[in-house]
């Protein structure tokens, strides 16, 4: 979702104007994007432990190598989180350093 608003706003932004409702808009989606990971990896970590409050037991003994890719795959996504977040922070610097207002 966030790849595809990405490319989307990056081709619609040829306006100067444009620049500083598409950085906010990539703001939004970089917080949508880490609550994501962040939920995906409490709900690896609820399968790896279980939790004993609520009886919910363990499930990754069970299906040991789902949770194994899944495990990576949060890992990889919140890689992916961070390189997003540095582009964005990249480009901000690139507006503001071109911007004629300081």
């Amino acid at each position: 979702m966030v790849c595809a608003f990405s490319a989307l706003a990056l081709a619609s932004c040829r306006r100067r104007g444009a620049a500083v409702a598409v950085m906010v808009g990539d703001l939004v989606a970089l917080a949508l994007l880490f609550s994501a990971v962040g939920a995906a990896a409490e709900f690896g970590i609820l399968g790896e432990r279980g939790n004993s409050h609520v009886r919910w037991a363990k499930v990754c003994n069970v299906y040991g190598r789902f949770c194994e890719r899944a495990m990576v795959s949060v890992i990889i996504s919140l890689l992916a989180a961070f390189a997003n977040l540095v582009l964005l922070m990249l480009a901000i610097l690139d507006v503001h350093k071109n911007s004629s207002y300081y």
